[in-house]
């Protein structure tokens, strides 16, 4: 390499010196094999034959001839897109045959690659003695010997599979091939009639057929893509007997699918085309997804599709995964002659949940049983309370998510809209409720652990017909307070036992005036009522009161029973209920127990869920010791407490109902359930939320009995 660099540069202090007409072929060949060496490419352009030229600024490559602008950027073109860094001429491979008439140089070249490293191939080169000078018969195959007239370079992309969502080995999300309905051209011998018959075959009009031909290329333009399940046979016959369609499976588009349809909506979300409320927003949120990713990776337009909301939307960056490319000879027909350079495409990430889908389809089946009209609404959780991974859960109902991922048509959408008990909304993790009576039980724990009273304090004021009027608070501004309907009130002292079982609301009224709000406030804080629940899904932050609210002691006793101002959503109510199977401590919830990469045959750990816990000891041993065995007696059909209808017999549940009036609202309200397996064995834990809007003292009263009833007994999946 070292003589031959000599060589080279020896010529180029001999050759100014000479005129072209004057240069032998050899000097020729070697001068342009200088030049492009050098990169001077117009220099190397004026070396060819002129029969090779063109002028014509409208001159196309497949003429077999080129312009000077075409040659230095054909040159420049694929040097940058390669990042070619240096042209190096092998010596020990580089020979010359010298003719009168024609001269051969033959020879190895080294094109430096900062992409695609080495990149290294054999040449001929042929110069000519025509009109009285030599010239080079320049053609394609001196930038690659594949590269024929009309070839170009081509970079193309090779788009990421998005992850799929699993759960049991179970497909939830899954990119599948889309039907592409397509049109070539060349076979059209009567466009409007074209037009008309694609247009009413394929939902269109004639100038959206019209408008997608003009944009053909290679003599191919896609005209609709649609699911596979919305091409019927009837129609793929008929769209085939329209001379220039044809029909595509799986090889020209994607399409998000959920094979679950309804199934964990709220919790998986869908994919659709980027947007916001603005076209400065959309682009705006384009750049925020573009952050951290290069070109190389693939970037974001405003015609991407993302995910929209659940796992989809907070998982994006993970699921989207990073494009890979290939550099290829393209022909002058559009296919691939040689591929000289592929990147790897690196696609998403596979999320895998917790969620034990045996139990979760006996969620949604028994919903879909018993909450059967617009006038009932919930949500359900199930998770292990020592780990905090979630087994199932519900908001409902439901939507079926395969109407967004295929573009829903405004009736849909307004159907679902129009539903009294808004399908939509994610009761899960958004929606922000009064908890009731269920929060009776970190009531009596505050009691407990401040000192404020024990579990052998009996409430001996006067109650008149169930209400009761507070005395040792000074004067008291509120209403009176209404004990609940309960079950034996008259048959036991009012303590605390007695007021957990049959939940009344005077005693932790009581107990929560006697702790005063200093102490109140600070116990639900440490507790975690009022912080952001960490999760894999945002969830609404739950609230003691409102921001402005003056702190009264009418409020105070409504907060003691779950009313008041208190609202919470049923994952953050279920999670907090953990500590009293847990304890005393709060699992992190979480959903995705793992990532996973598939390379080649092998399903790499990306990374694994650990459990942890998010609050610690928010419950005392002796506050647990003294409110688990009430729980228990909740359900106990002998003691008749307001759980006594759950009839779960192969495990001892302890529970706590709840029931909550939604505003001033009498006509509807909030019922609660919150129990726990409390003598399972290992493996076996499982705390299940019940949340259920449904109408105020209607046939649906028990029915979050018969929910958590299926969740809990032993048979349960």
């Amino acid at each position: 390499m070292k003589r031959f660099a000599c060589l080279l540069l020896a010529l180029l202090t001999l050759l100014p010196l000479l005129g072209c007409s004057s240069l032998s072929g050899r000097q020729v060949c070697l001068q342009f094999l200088t030049a492009i060496a050098t990169g001077n490419y117009a220099d190397a352009y004026e070396l060819i034959d002129s029969s090779l030229q063109s002028s014509d600024p409208n001159n196309k490559e497949t003429s077999g001839k080129i312009t000077k602008e075409q040659f230095i950027g054909k040159y420049s073109g694929i040097f940058d897109v390669l990042g070619i860094t240096a042209v190096t001429y092998d010596d020990a491979d580089f020979t010359i045959k010298e003719g009168d008439i024609f001269t051969t140089v033959t020879f190895t070249a080294t094109y430096t690659s900062a992409l695609a490293g080495d990149l290294t191939d054999s040449y001929q080169l042929v110069a000519v003695r025509a009109g009285g000078r030599w010239v080079v018969e320049w053609s394609p195959n001196l930038l690659f010997p594949d590269m024929q007239w009309g070839d170009t370079i081509r970079k193309g992309v090779v788009a990421a599979k998005r992850g799929e969502i699993l759960a049991d080995g179970q497909i939830l999300a899954a990119t599948v091939g889309t039907v592409s309905v397509y049109a070539v051209p060349s076979k059209i011998s009567e466009p409007g009639v074209f037009s008309q018959q694609a247009a009413l075959l394929l939902g269109m009009t004639e100038e959206q057929v019209e408008e997608r031909l003009k944009k053909a290329y290679n003599d191919m333009v896609i005209l609709k893509q649609m699911h596979t399940e919305q091409l019927s046979d009837v129609a793929r016959e008929q769209l085939l007997e329209v001379p220039g369609i044809g029909i595509d499976d799986g090889n020209y588009g994607t399409q998000r699918e959920y094979p679950q349809g309804e199934m964990l909506a709220h919790i998986l979300g869908y994919v659709g085309l980027i947007s916001a409320e603005t076209v400065k927003e959309t682009r705006a949120l384009v750049d925020a997804m573009n952050a951290g990713r290069s070109a190389e990776d693939g970037l974001y337009t405003t015609d991407s599709r993302v995910g929209k909301l659940g796992l989809e939307q907070q998982y994006e960056a993970q699921l989207r995964g990073k494009d890979g490319y290939r550099i290829f000879i393209n022909t002058a027909q559009g296919t691939n002659r040689r591929t000289i350079y592929t990147k790897p495409v690196q696609d998403g990430y596979d999320l895998h949940l917790g969620i034990n889908m045996a139990l979760q389809k006996r969620l949604d089946f028994i919903l879909q049983c018993e909450l059967m009209d617009e006038a009932t609404g919930g949500a359900v959780v199930v998770m292990n309370p020592k780990t905090g991974r979630i087994e199932a859960m519900s908001s409902w109902p439901s939507y079926d998510l395969n109407l967004f991922a295929r573009g829903i048509s405004s009736s849909d959408y307004n159907n679902l809209i129009s539903k009294a008990n808004t399908p939509l909304y994610n009761r899960l993790t958004q929606g922000l409720y009064p908890p009731g009576s269920v929060f009776k039980a970190f009531t009596a724990a505050a009691a407990l652990d401040t000192q404020t009273l024990d579990e052998n304090y009996v409430f001996t004021d006067k109650i008149a017909d169930d209400y009761w009027l507070p005395s040792e608070f000074g004067t008291w501004l509120g209403s009176k307070i209404k004990r609940a309907t309960v079950n034996h009130r008259y048959l036991t002292p009012l303590n605390m036992r007695s007021a957990i079982v049959y939940s009344d609301n005077i005693y932790f009224a009581n107990a929560s005036l006697l702790t005063g709000w200093d102490n109140f406030e600070a116990y639900l804080h440490q507790i975690g009522l009022s912080d952001t629940l960490p999760f894999d899904l945002n969830v609404a932050r739950a609230q003691l009161h409102n921001k402005d609210t003056e702190l009264s002691l009418m409020l105070l006793a409504e907060s003691g029973y779950g009313q008041g101002e208190i609202l919470t959503t049923p994952l953050q109510m279920a999670t907090l209920f953990c500590a009293f199977a847990n304890d005393g401590d709060v699992p992190t919830p979480y959903l995705v127990e793992g990532m996973y990469a598939v390379n080649g045959i092998k399903y790499d750990v990306v990374s694994r869920t650990v459990p942890k816990v998010w609050k610690r000891g928010i419950i005392s041993q002796h506050a647990l010791e003294v409110i688990t065995p009430y729980l228990k007696d909740v359900v106990i059909p002998q003691y008749n407490g307001t759980g006594r209808s759950l009839g779960v017999t192969s495990y001892t549940v302890a529970a706590k109902t709840g029931t909550a009036e939604i505003g001033n609202d009498k006509s509807r309200e909030i019922s609660w359930f919150a129990g726990f397996r409390a003598d399972a064995p290992q493996g076996e834990e499982r705390l299940v939320l019940v949340m259920l809007e449904i109408p105020a003292n209607s046939v649906y009263s028990s029915t979050k009995f018969t929910i958590a009833r299926e969740l809990l007994k032993k048979d349960a999946p």
